[in-house]
């Protein structure tokens, strides 16, 4: 029997027990196989002497050590009640009193002129810049807390929710506390800015939505005869319908299609059809979605019209288009925007 152990050597069982190597390396080395003791091998190495039952030293060195760590846990506790319990109600109040000067400021008739000369003190005596957009709450706090941006950040935040959501000074400490402290207050600041910078984009959809439909409808010339029995309005009188009507049809088979009813609907059930198709079908990169629609309208020659609107790239109000035509499509994605 031979087992493979290289490339270039070989092991060679005979008969009397011997292990025999052989092989450029192991040529003529002998192992006894005697020699190998398996019980020695297979032992563990570990501490026979050890027992279930735990010794008295034992027992008393783990009480010892919990009982220190009992001390420390109270030591803990009486520091973050003194330090951090109380360190943070101060802080609480602090707010407060920042907030009110804030507020003071806000409501100053000289308002812009001590932003101004605040402005320019933290340009002058400290290096910091601050655009003439800057909030009120960023300035004064930054003013206050000129030597730690993040510390000025997070206390400029907690004020521009207590402004929102009209908190007076004399409040914002129970405020604070209430709504779980200083993080818990830039978590909601930061949710609350995402749904509307959210609520902003599929606004802009919708809108980019419609504007593909119509500019896509500068190219498609075909259209399909609806006799009036097949057409219903569901438009109460001196209310406003949807921008587009809508169809129920149903497919008989490959690209045939049987249509039913075509349905005029009001502006409000329109606006949420088309919301629900365009969030599904268009991508949230807005920016990518109006540089696709800038480059259809150029290829397509649209300068006016066709879901146009004064402000867009191209437009040109020059063009013989019908202005009661463009001031209803106007008016219809303006809505929107």
């Amino acid at each position: 029997m031979e087992t493979q152990v290289q490339s270039n050597a070989k092991i060679a069982v005979p008969p009397n027990g011997k292990v025999i190597v052989n092989g450029d390396e192991y040529e003529d080395s002998m192992i006894d196989m005697d020699d190998f003791d398996l019980a020695k091998i297979f032992t563990p190495n570990i501490n026979m002497d050890l027992s279930p039952t735990p010794s008295p030293a034992m027992v008393e060195q783990i009480d010892g050590l919990l009982a220190k760590g009992k001390t420390f846990r109270s030591l803990n506790d009486k520091y973050v009640e003194k330090f951090v319990v109380k360190g943070n109600e101060e802080l609480y109040e602090l707010l407060g009193t920042i907030y009110g000067f804030m507020l003071t400021v806000n409501e100053s008739p000289y308002r812009d002129h001590i932003l101004k000369r605040m402005r320019e003190h933290l340009n002058e005596e400290h290096s910091i810049i601050l655009q003439e957009s800057t909030a009120i709450e960023s300035v004064v706090v930054r003013f206050i807390v000129p030597s730690d941006r993040q510390t000025a950040f997070n206390y400029a935040r907690v004020m521009k929710v207590a402004f929102i959501e009209k908190v007076a000074a004399k409040d914002l400490a129970g405020y604070i506390k209430g709504r779980g402290g200083i993080t818990k207050i830039q978590d909601t600041l930061a949710n609350e800015e995402a749904a509307k910078e959210a609520k902003e984009v599929s606004k802009k959809k919708l809108s980019l939505f419609k504007k593909f439909i119509l500019a896509n409808a500068k190219n498609n010339t075909s259209t399909v005869e609806i006799p009036r029995s097949k057409r219903i309005d569901l438009v109460s009188s001196g209310k406003k319908e949807a921008l587009f009507e809508f169809a129920l049809v149903d497919n008989t088979n490959g690209d045939n299609y049987r249509i039913h009813q075509v349905i005029t609907v009001p502006e409000a059930v329109g606006e949420q059809w088309l919301n629900y198709i365009s969030q599904s079908v268009l991508s949230n990169d807005v920016d990518m979605l109006q540089d696709r629609l800038d480059k259809l309208r150029e290829k397509l020659g649209i300068t006016s019209g066709y879901g146009m609107v004064p402000g867009d790239k191209g437009y040109d109000s020059g063009v013989n288009v019908s202005q009661q035509e463009e001031k209803d499509v106007t008016e219809e994605i303006e809505a929107t925007e």
